[in-house]
């Protein structure tokens, strides 16, 4: 079956051809020819694959095949969504399945040392919280040191993708008001794997997850039914 999208036709070229990453693809006039489309359709399609890093261009030289990467993939259809409550709990319900599923064998033989890191986080966490200041990178820190070791780029993307979605979202969505709170969510985690109890922190892990989806699910719902403002006049 032929694929539908000019974009899906072109990578079926280049799998034919048996071009790895970084030759280079047809002309555009081959290509054009082979595929029977006009040159300017063939452009929109390869501006798409270009965006995704998917096919390289450069200024003077024949387009190349890219090398795919995931992280670029996702990070680039996170930019195109739209960032609303809406999409970041649903991010959210994806990252928490991943972070619990990968969780016990993130943290399997963790050494004191990793342990002191994310220690150290949570002190700067707590540090930051009571003095009313939000901590979002630190929060990604600490999530990114349990996991960066396995060296998974598909975990390690949709991770990213969620945090993308975050920082464009306003101070209250992304902070919530009860810093102080959040940050020791974040040292109940590490109390346990430093007693050794990964069945605890894992059910740390949830219980911070759950605690911001419900943050979220009630901001969701007190922007639902606050009333629009009346028009002056």
């Amino acid at each position: 079956m032929k694929p539908a999208n000019l974009q899906d036709r072109i990578l079926d070229v280049c799998r034919e051809l048996g071009l790895e990453p970084g030759d280079d693809l047809p002309t555009e006039q081959e290509l054009a020819a082979r595929l029977d489309v006009s040159r300017a359709a063939l452009r929109e399609a390869l501006a798409v694959l270009d965006g995704f890093g998917i096919v390289v261009s450069r200024q003077g030289a024949r387009r190349s095949l890219g090398r795919f990467d995931m992280t670029a993939v996702v990070l680039r259809l996170t930019e195109m969504m739209e960032p609303t409550t809406d999409a970041l709990i649903e991010l959210l319900d994806v990252r928490r399945v991943l972070e619990v599923a990968f969780f016990p064998t993130a943290v399997a033989n963790m050494s004191a040392k990793k342990i002191g890191e994310l220690r150290e986080v949570t002190n700067r966490m707590h540090a930051k919280a009571e003095q009313g200041r939000a901590f979002i990178e630190d929060d990604q820190a600490f999530h990114h040191a349990i996991y960066a070791h396995l060296d998974n780029a598909t975990l390690e993307s949709l991770l990213t993708a969620f945090w993308q979605m975050f920082e464009r979202m306003s101070p209250e969505t992304t902070t919530g008001r009860d810093l102080v709170e959040s940050a020791r969510s974040h040292s109940r985690i590490v109390d346990a794997l430093r007693a050794g109890d990964t069945q605890l922190a894992v059910h740390q892990l949830n219980v911070h997850f759950f605690d911001v989806r419900t943050r979220l699910t009630h901001q969701r719902a007190a922007s639902r039914t606050t009333p629009a403002p009346t028009p002056a006049g």
